[in-house]
Protein backbone atom coordinates (compact mmCIF):
# COMPACT_ATOMS: atom_id res chain seq x y z
CA UNK A 1 0.00 0.00 0.00
CA UNK A 2 2.72 2.20 0.87
CA UNK A 3 4.71 1.88 -2.02
CA UNK A 4 1.10 2.21 -4.70
CA UNK A 5 1.25 5.90 -2.60
CA UNK A 6 4.39 6.46 -3.30
CA UNK A 7 3.93 5.91 -7.13
CA UNK A 8 0.89 7.93 -7.15
CA UNK A 9 2.17 10.97 -5.13
CA UNK A 10 5.01 10.72 -7.93
CA UNK A 11 2.48 10.80 -11.08
CA UNK A 12 0.73 13.58 -9.38
CA UNK A 13 3.78 16.03 -9.01
CA UNK A 14 5.23 15.32 -12.48
CA UNK A 15 2.07 16.32 -13.48
CA UNK A 16 3.09 19.72 -12.05
CA UNK A 17 6.32 20.18 -13.52
CA UNK A 18 7.34 21.74 -17.03
CA UNK A 19 10.35 19.52 -17.40
CA UNK A 20 10.46 15.57 -16.75
CA UNK A 21 12.72 12.85 -17.51
CA UNK A 22 11.86 10.33 -19.97
CA UNK A 23 14.80 8.09 -19.55
CA UNK A 24 14.05 6.30 -16.33
CA UNK A 25 10.61 5.32 -13.82
CA UNK A 26 9.16 8.03 -11.97
CA UNK A 27 9.99 6.10 -8.79
CA UNK A 28 13.37 6.08 -9.67
CA UNK A 29 15.78 8.70 -7.05
CA UNK A 30 19.46 9.46 -6.36
CA UNK A 31 20.48 8.91 -9.95
CA UNK A 32 23.61 9.65 -10.33
CA UNK A 33 23.10 10.69 -14.26
CA UNK A 34 20.68 10.92 -17.20
CA UNK A 35 22.72 10.03 -19.93
CA UNK A 36 20.69 9.72 -23.11
CA UNK A 37 17.05 9.60 -23.60
CA UNK A 38 14.91 7.40 -25.68
CA UNK A 39 12.63 10.06 -27.11
CA UNK A 40 12.44 14.41 -25.93
CA UNK A 41 12.54 14.83 -22.32
CA UNK A 42 10.09 17.65 -23.20
CA UNK A 43 8.53 20.17 -25.27
CA UNK A 44 11.58 22.97 -26.13
CA UNK A 45 9.61 26.21 -24.46
CA UNK A 46 9.80 29.54 -25.15
CA UNK A 47 10.04 32.08 -21.90
CA UNK A 48 6.84 32.04 -20.37
CA UNK A 49 5.46 33.98 -17.50
CA UNK A 50 2.94 32.02 -14.81
CA UNK A 51 -0.54 33.80 -14.99
CA UNK A 52 -1.73 33.70 -11.60
CA UNK A 53 -0.43 34.80 -7.85
CA UNK A 54 1.26 31.39 -6.67
CA UNK A 55 2.38 29.98 -9.52
CA UNK A 56 5.45 28.94 -10.39
CA UNK A 57 8.02 27.28 -12.29
CA UNK A 58 11.55 25.83 -13.70
CA UNK A 59 13.71 28.23 -15.23
CA UNK A 60 15.06 26.51 -18.81
CA UNK A 61 18.24 27.75 -17.52
CA UNK A 62 19.57 29.82 -14.67
CA UNK A 63 18.58 33.39 -14.45
CA UNK A 64 16.32 32.73 -16.74
CA UNK A 65 18.43 33.05 -19.61
CA UNK A 66 17.73 31.79 -23.40
CA UNK A 67 20.75 29.36 -23.67
CA UNK A 68 23.80 28.08 -22.27
CA UNK A 69 27.47 28.18 -23.08
CA UNK A 70 30.20 26.54 -20.91
CA UNK A 71 33.52 27.27 -21.69
CA UNK A 72 36.02 24.29 -21.66
CA UNK A 73 40.14 24.08 -21.55
CA UNK A 74 41.66 20.51 -22.63
CA UNK A 75 45.36 18.99 -21.88
CA UNK A 76 46.48 21.22 -18.79
CA UNK A 77 48.07 24.57 -21.48
CA UNK A 78 49.54 25.61 -18.06
CA UNK A 79 51.24 28.32 -20.58
CA UNK A 80 47.66 30.17 -21.08
CA UNK A 81 46.45 30.10 -17.09
CA UNK A 82 47.40 33.73 -16.55
CA UNK A 83 45.62 34.88 -19.86
CA UNK A 84 42.47 33.16 -19.13
CA UNK A 85 42.35 34.53 -15.67
CA UNK A 86 42.55 37.72 -17.02
CA UNK A 87 40.01 37.58 -19.75
CA UNK A 88 38.06 35.43 -16.77
CA UNK A 89 38.35 38.61 -14.64
CA UNK A 90 37.43 41.04 -17.58
CA UNK A 91 34.06 39.31 -18.68
CA UNK A 92 32.98 37.25 -15.31
CA UNK A 93 33.10 33.99 -16.80
CA UNK A 94 33.58 30.63 -15.50
CA UNK A 95 35.51 28.38 -17.05
CA UNK A 96 36.05 24.90 -16.75
CA UNK A 97 39.60 22.88 -17.53
CA UNK A 98 39.81 19.25 -18.68
CA UNK A 99 42.75 17.61 -16.60
CA UNK A 100 45.34 15.13 -17.86
CA UNK A 101 46.27 13.95 -13.97
CA UNK A 102 49.73 11.82 -14.44
CA UNK A 103 51.94 14.34 -15.49
CA UNK A 104 50.49 16.88 -12.97
CA UNK A 105 51.22 13.66 -10.39
CA UNK A 106 54.26 12.57 -11.39
CA UNK A 107 56.25 16.17 -11.70
CA UNK A 108 56.45 15.97 -15.42
CA UNK A 109 56.90 18.81 -17.92
CA UNK A 110 55.61 21.41 -15.09
CA UNK A 111 55.44 24.79 -17.52
CA UNK A 112 52.65 22.77 -19.69
CA UNK A 113 51.39 20.04 -17.40
CA UNK A 114 51.21 22.81 -14.38
CA UNK A 115 51.29 21.82 -10.45
CA UNK A 116 48.68 21.07 -8.06
CA UNK A 117 49.43 24.82 -6.99
CA UNK A 118 48.48 25.63 -10.49
CA UNK A 119 45.53 23.79 -10.31
CA UNK A 120 44.10 25.47 -6.46
CA UNK A 121 44.70 28.69 -7.60
CA UNK A 122 42.27 28.61 -10.65
CA UNK A 123 39.45 26.90 -8.25
CA UNK A 124 40.40 29.22 -5.72
CA UNK A 125 39.29 31.82 -8.30
CA UNK A 126 35.99 30.12 -8.94
CA UNK A 127 36.65 27.95 -11.77
CA UNK A 128 36.06 24.18 -12.61
CA UNK A 129 39.00 21.52 -12.69
CA UNK A 130 37.79 18.51 -13.87
CA UNK A 131 38.96 15.09 -15.28
CA UNK A 132 40.50 14.16 -18.57
CA UNK A 133 41.86 11.29 -17.56
CA UNK A 134 45.18 9.83 -16.41
CA UNK A 135 46.97 9.78 -19.16
CA UNK A 136 44.58 10.51 -22.56
CA UNK A 137 44.63 7.09 -23.87
CA UNK A 138 42.63 6.54 -27.02
CA UNK A 139 42.89 3.42 -29.33
CA UNK A 140 44.03 4.58 -32.58
CA UNK A 141 42.67 3.26 -35.83
CA UNK A 142 43.61 -0.40 -36.50
CA UNK A 143 44.37 -0.94 -32.87
CA UNK A 144 42.53 -2.93 -30.04
CA UNK A 145 40.44 -1.17 -27.83
CA UNK A 146 41.52 -0.68 -24.27
CA UNK A 147 40.45 -2.79 -21.86
CA UNK A 148 37.68 -2.03 -19.69
CA UNK A 149 40.10 -2.48 -16.45
CA UNK A 150 42.34 0.53 -18.09
CA UNK A 151 39.45 2.98 -18.77
CA UNK A 152 38.02 2.25 -15.02
CA UNK A 153 41.26 3.04 -13.77
CA UNK A 154 41.63 6.21 -16.23
CA UNK A 155 38.54 7.78 -15.27
CA UNK A 156 38.14 6.68 -11.78
CA UNK A 157 41.84 7.56 -10.93
CA UNK A 158 42.08 11.11 -11.86
CA UNK A 159 38.69 12.21 -10.61
CA UNK A 160 39.96 10.89 -7.08
CA UNK A 161 43.62 12.66 -7.68
CA UNK A 162 41.90 15.82 -8.86
CA UNK A 163 39.59 15.82 -5.54
CA UNK A 164 42.69 14.48 -3.47
CA UNK A 165 44.65 17.74 -4.76
CA UNK A 166 42.77 20.41 -4.99
CA UNK A 167 40.09 21.97 -2.52
CA UNK A 168 36.78 24.87 -3.64
CA UNK A 169 36.13 22.11 -5.76
CA UNK A 170 34.57 18.68 -6.62
CA UNK A 171 35.85 16.90 -9.91
CA UNK A 172 32.78 14.94 -10.96
CA UNK A 173 32.77 15.07 -14.77
CA UNK A 174 35.51 13.47 -17.78
CA UNK A 175 36.70 14.76 -20.75
CA UNK A 176 36.68 11.48 -23.48
CA UNK A 177 40.35 11.84 -24.90
CA UNK A 178 39.70 12.36 -28.71
CA UNK A 179 36.16 11.78 -28.13
CA UNK A 180 36.20 8.27 -27.55
CA UNK A 181 33.17 7.60 -25.30
CA UNK A 182 33.12 4.73 -23.01
CA UNK A 183 29.32 5.89 -21.57
CA UNK A 184 28.80 2.53 -19.14
CA UNK A 185 31.97 3.00 -17.92
CA UNK A 186 32.12 6.86 -17.30
CA UNK A 187 28.89 6.70 -15.65
CA UNK A 188 29.94 4.77 -12.59
CA UNK A 189 32.26 8.07 -11.86
CA UNK A 190 30.86 10.94 -13.67
CA UNK A 191 27.53 13.16 -13.88
CA UNK A 192 28.57 14.16 -17.10
CA UNK A 193 30.89 13.75 -19.93
CA UNK A 194 31.65 15.51 -22.83
CA UNK A 195 32.57 14.44 -26.39
CA UNK A 196 34.13 16.42 -29.52
CA UNK A 197 31.29 16.40 -31.59
CA UNK A 198 30.71 19.74 -33.38
CA UNK A 199 27.04 20.62 -32.73
CA UNK A 200 24.79 22.44 -29.86
CA UNK A 201 23.56 20.43 -27.23
CA UNK A 202 19.97 20.16 -27.94
CA UNK A 203 17.99 20.97 -24.91
CA UNK A 204 15.73 18.46 -24.59
CA UNK A 205 17.96 15.51 -25.32
CA UNK A 206 21.24 16.01 -23.92
CA UNK A 207 23.41 12.84 -23.97
CA UNK A 208 24.55 13.94 -20.64
CA UNK A 209 27.65 11.42 -21.10
CA UNK A 210 28.39 12.42 -24.25
CA UNK A 211 27.86 16.22 -24.21
CA UNK A 212 28.40 17.94 -27.84
CA UNK A 213 31.32 20.17 -28.61
CA UNK A 214 29.43 23.09 -29.77
CA UNK A 215 31.09 26.47 -30.39
CA UNK A 216 30.58 30.47 -29.45
CA UNK A 217 31.60 31.72 -33.51
CA UNK A 218 28.19 34.33 -34.30
CA UNK A 219 26.60 31.24 -36.49
CA UNK A 220 26.07 29.14 -33.36
CA UNK A 221 25.33 32.09 -30.93
CA UNK A 222 22.44 33.16 -33.38
CA UNK A 223 21.53 29.39 -33.51
CA UNK A 224 21.46 29.21 -29.70
CA UNK A 225 19.31 31.86 -29.83
CA UNK A 226 16.43 31.04 -32.56
CA UNK A 227 17.83 33.53 -35.23
CA UNK A 228 18.92 32.62 -38.53
CA UNK A 229 22.36 32.84 -39.40
CA UNK A 230 24.66 32.65 -42.79
CA UNK A 231 27.41 30.42 -41.06
CA UNK A 232 27.84 27.65 -40.21
CA UNK A 233 25.38 26.95 -43.04
CA UNK A 234 24.74 23.21 -42.00
CA UNK A 235 23.08 24.60 -38.66
CA UNK A 236 20.95 27.60 -40.13
CA UNK A 237 18.03 25.02 -40.56
CA UNK A 238 14.22 25.70 -40.43
CA UNK A 239 13.28 23.55 -37.77
CA UNK A 240 15.57 25.01 -34.89
CA UNK A 241 16.03 21.92 -32.82
CA UNK A 242 19.48 23.95 -31.18
CA UNK A 243 17.58 26.86 -30.06
CA UNK A 244 17.89 27.35 -26.33
CA UNK A 245 20.72 24.60 -25.91
CA UNK A 246 24.10 24.22 -24.75
CA UNK A 247 27.34 24.69 -26.25
CA UNK A 248 30.41 22.90 -24.87
CA UNK A 249 32.88 24.73 -26.39
CA UNK A 250 36.15 23.09 -26.33
CA UNK A 251 39.67 25.27 -26.09
CA UNK A 252 43.89 24.08 -26.34
CA UNK A 253 46.37 26.07 -26.27
CA UNK A 254 45.61 29.75 -27.11
CA UNK A 255 49.08 30.90 -26.97
CA UNK A 256 50.03 28.63 -30.12
CA UNK A 257 52.64 29.42 -33.22
CA UNK A 258 55.88 28.60 -34.11
CA UNK A 259 56.45 32.71 -34.52
CA UNK A 260 55.94 35.50 -31.98
CA UNK A 261 53.35 36.69 -34.51
CA UNK A 262 51.74 33.63 -35.07
CA UNK A 263 50.84 33.28 -31.10
CA UNK A 264 50.23 37.28 -31.54
CA UNK A 265 47.28 36.45 -34.06
CA UNK A 266 45.85 33.47 -32.19
CA UNK A 267 45.52 35.23 -29.31
CA UNK A 268 43.78 37.89 -30.81
CA UNK A 269 41.17 35.56 -32.69
CA UNK A 270 40.21 34.08 -29.22
CA UNK A 271 39.99 37.60 -27.45
CA UNK A 272 37.80 39.35 -29.73
CA UNK A 273 35.37 36.41 -29.74
CA UNK A 274 35.38 36.52 -25.99
CA UNK A 275 34.67 40.01 -26.57
CA UNK A 276 31.50 39.47 -28.63
CA UNK A 277 30.55 36.30 -26.25
CA UNK A 278 30.21 38.79 -23.41
CA UNK A 279 27.85 41.30 -25.46
CA UNK A 280 24.95 37.83 -24.70
CA UNK A 281 25.82 37.43 -21.05
CA UNK A 282 22.24 38.80 -20.12
CA UNK A 283 20.83 36.63 -22.90
CA UNK A 284 22.87 32.82 -22.42
CA UNK A 285 24.32 31.81 -19.38
CA UNK A 286 27.52 30.98 -19.81
CA UNK A 287 28.75 28.14 -16.64
CA UNK A 288 31.06 25.83 -15.99
CA UNK A 289 30.65 22.41 -17.78
CA UNK A 290 29.84 20.67 -14.05
CA UNK A 291 27.55 23.40 -12.92
CA UNK A 292 25.38 23.61 -16.39
CA UNK A 293 25.42 19.75 -16.35
CA UNK A 294 23.71 19.79 -13.03
CA UNK A 295 21.11 22.42 -13.69
CA UNK A 296 20.49 20.51 -16.48
CA UNK A 297 19.70 16.83 -15.32
CA UNK A 298 17.89 18.74 -11.77
CA UNK A 299 15.44 20.84 -14.26
CA UNK A 300 14.81 17.22 -16.22
CA UNK A 301 13.74 15.33 -13.28
CA UNK A 302 12.33 18.83 -11.49
CA UNK A 303 8.91 18.25 -9.50
CA UNK A 304 7.86 21.79 -8.40
CA UNK A 305 4.53 22.22 -6.02
CA UNK A 306 2.98 25.35 -4.65
CA UNK A 307 2.10 24.15 -1.28
CA UNK A 308 0.21 27.09 -0.53
CA UNK A 309 -0.33 30.74 -1.46
CA UNK A 310 -2.06 33.93 0.01
CA UNK A 311 -1.29 38.10 0.01
CA UNK A 312 1.28 37.18 2.80
CA UNK A 313 3.09 33.87 2.31
CA UNK A 314 3.46 32.09 -1.03
CA UNK A 315 5.47 28.32 -0.05
CA UNK A 316 6.65 25.69 -2.77
CA UNK A 317 7.87 22.32 -2.93
CA UNK A 318 10.79 21.25 -5.05
CA UNK A 319 12.08 17.83 -5.60
CA UNK A 320 14.02 15.98 -7.88
CA UNK A 321 15.63 12.26 -8.90
CA UNK A 322 19.43 13.20 -8.96
CA UNK A 323 21.60 12.31 -6.07
CA UNK A 324 21.24 14.68 -3.29
CA UNK A 325 25.23 14.53 -2.48
CA UNK A 326 26.80 15.16 -5.98
CA UNK A 327 23.76 17.69 -7.41
CA UNK A 328 23.67 20.60 -5.80
CA UNK A 329 23.22 23.50 -8.22
CA UNK A 330 20.13 26.40 -7.17
CA UNK A 331 17.53 26.06 -9.56
CA UNK A 332 16.12 29.18 -10.92
CA UNK A 333 12.08 28.96 -10.11
CA UNK A 334 9.82 31.88 -11.53
CA UNK A 335 6.77 32.70 -9.74
CA UNK A 336 4.17 35.25 -9.84
CA UNK A 337 3.82 37.67 -6.93
CA UNK A 338 0.60 38.94 -5.53
CA UNK A 339 0.00 42.57 -7.38
CA UNK A 340 1.33 44.23 -4.09
CA UNK A 341 4.40 42.70 -3.43
CA UNK A 342 6.87 44.83 -4.86
CA UNK A 343 10.16 43.04 -2.70
CA UNK A 344 10.35 39.55 -1.98
CA UNK A 345 12.39 37.60 0.41
CA UNK A 346 13.24 33.68 -0.09
CA UNK A 347 13.88 31.10 2.82
CA UNK A 348 14.20 27.02 1.79
CA UNK A 349 15.12 24.89 4.50
CA UNK A 350 14.67 28.01 7.19
CA UNK A 351 17.71 29.84 5.47
CA UNK A 352 17.58 32.46 3.49
CA UNK A 353 18.47 32.17 -0.76
CA UNK A 354 19.13 34.61 -3.43
CA UNK A 355 15.41 36.25 -4.89
CA UNK A 356 14.96 39.14 -6.92
CA UNK A 357 12.13 40.94 -8.19
CA UNK A 358 11.71 41.60 -12.44
CA UNK A 359 8.53 43.13 -13.90
CA UNK A 360 6.41 41.86 -17.41
CA UNK A 361 3.63 43.39 -18.44
CA UNK A 362 3.23 45.53 -15.38
CA UNK A 363 3.18 42.46 -13.13
CA UNK A 364 5.88 41.62 -10.38
CA UNK A 365 7.86 37.46 -10.57
CA UNK A 366 10.67 36.47 -8.41
CA UNK A 367 13.27 35.14 -9.37
CA UNK A 368 14.24 32.44 -6.65
CA UNK A 369 17.29 29.82 -6.64
CA UNK A 370 16.87 26.59 -4.56
CA UNK A 371 18.18 23.24 -4.79
CA UNK A 372 15.96 20.51 -4.77
CA UNK A 373 15.25 18.68 -2.07
CA UNK A 374 16.26 21.04 0.41
CA UNK A 375 13.54 22.01 1.81
CA UNK A 376 10.64 23.77 1.89
CA UNK A 377 10.67 26.62 -0.64
CA UNK A 378 8.76 30.19 1.42
CA UNK A 379 8.45 33.54 -0.23
CA UNK A 380 7.24 36.85 1.69
CA UNK A 381 6.72 40.53 0.60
Amino acid sequence: MRTILRRLLALALLATAPFAAATTGADDTQLRTLGKPDKPRFEIPEITWPADPGQAEVCLWKDDRYAAISITIDDNCRPDHDWWLEQAEKHGFKLTWFVITDGVMEGRNKGFNGTWADWQRLADAGHSIQSHTTNHRAAKKGEPPIPDEDLHAMYRDSLAAINAHVTNNVACCIAYPRGEAHEEIAAQYAIACRGVYGAPSEVNTVDYLNVNEGNYEQGYINVLLGETADEPKWLNKADRRFRRGWCAVLHHLVHHGHTQEEIDRSVAYYEKKLENLAKYKDRIWIGTFPAVAKYGQERDTATLKTVSSDARRIALSLADRMDDTLFDEPLTLKVRLPDAWRTVRAEQGGRPVAARVVEHDGAAYALVDAVPDRGEIVLSP
